[in-house]
């Protein structure tokens, strides 16, 4: 059996598994449905899968679309009150980075740069590519990286949708967060329009090579769309096939070369579990304070997890989805742009 027929296969697991999570009403079931039935697929089998080159770009411009499509013109005005969270939230993951890297460094045998980029609230790939430039050891913070976001879509997504659902989203929910008036039947072409101007701009910002530029312009141009337009449309039965491709994607990064490799990485990983706690908690808090940001949104925000199931998970759990995956943009630009510019600096200080 080649890789594309085990991707397909992977792929009828994840379906099984999301559909099933999601009928069972598993918080985000649709993802980690499909997430554990890959995994499980994946350490058993070990299939050669090979992504198709432009799967996780595909993946990026629908998720893109479905949250652009959802910003209206009001919505655009709110977001420009997100310059302020957004500077509290990186200065306060910057110190908190930095605190938790040397905790990690001093309990632990990896060196500094390893520690330092496996508590950055990046990208997976991204900080492992940078930090293989600075001394870091790459692979373990990789799986540090993929064990961060395993972490918070398998055990702190449930007790999300308890204190959001019960306590906190009931109450602040916005109007983008909740289906648009008077489009019950939009005709489907729509929808093929809103696809079309958000592929555009996405593809363009991924070509110029701008950090998340496939799901950052995917969402820019769906909503230039709908703001113009008022006729942005994603249907609301795609949402969970979605879920189930972003799940089937996140579980294919784990395999037995991840599990054998957590023997060395135990104490590290504990300490990442509690920096991500600590570090969503604090920001959180910080920005809900000090900038009034409502709480739903700051937490969902400050839970260091990737940009693409973030913001599916805001928008499965009724939070504001246009304003998280923004703040998660800047979060990620950021810790591209800057972060690694600062723990080199860090470093050079420590020797």
């Amino acid at each position: 059996m080649d890789g594309f027929l085990y991707l397909i296969l992977a792929l009828f697991l994840a379906a099984a598994g999301g559909i099933t999570a999601s009928k069972f009403k598993v918080p985000a079931g649709g993802m980690l449905g499909a997430m554990a039935a890959v995994i499980i697929f994946n350490i058993v089998i070990q299939p050669p899968i090979i992504l198709p080159g432009g799967f996780v770009a595909g993946l990026q411009l629908f998720s893109g679309t479905m949250i652009g499509s959802r910003i209206s013109k009001k919505d655009m005005i709110n977001l420009k009150s997100l310059a302020f969270p957004a500077i509290v939230m990186l200065v306060t993951l910057l110190i908190l980075n930095v605190c938790f890297g040397f905790v990690m460094y001093s309990l632990s045998s990896l060196n500094i740069p390893t520690a330092l980029f496996a508590t950055a609230p990046g990208g997976m790939m991204d900080m492992a590519i940078i930090s293989d430039d600075m001394g870091a050891n790459s692979a373990y913070v990789a799986i540090l990286q993929l064990s961060r976001i395993m972490f918070i879509l398998i055990c702190m997504m449930p007790f999300y949708r308890k204190i959001l659902v019960k306590f906190i989203a009931p109450k602040e929910k916005t109007s983008s967060s909740s289906p648009k008036e008077g489009k019950t039947k939009p005709h489907i072409k729509y929808f093929f329009i809103t696809f079309v101007c958000a592929a555009i701009v996405g593809l363009s910002l991924r070509f110029l090579g701008i950090p998340a530029g496939a799901i950052m312009g995917a969402m820019l141009g769906a909503a230039i769309f709908n703001v113009a337009t008022t006729k942005g449309h994603f249907p609301p039965n795609f949402r969970l096939p979605l879920q189930i491709v972003a799940g089937t994607f996140v579980g294919l990064r784990m395999d037995r070369a991840s599990i054998f490799a957590m023997n060395e990485l135990i104490i590290p990983v504990l300490i990442l579990f509690v920096c991500v706690i600590v570090m969503t908690a604090v920001v959180a808090l910080a920005m809900h304070k000090i900038t009034g940001l409502d709480l739903s949104t700051s937490l969902m925000a400050a839970t260091p997890g990737g940009l693409t199931e973030m913001a599916l998970m805001a928008d499965d759990l009724g939070v504001d989805a246009p304003k998280v995956a923004v703040l998660h943009m800047a979060r990620l630009m950021s810790v591209i742009i800057f972060f690694p510019v600062m723990l080199a600096a860090v470093i050079g200080l420590t020797g």
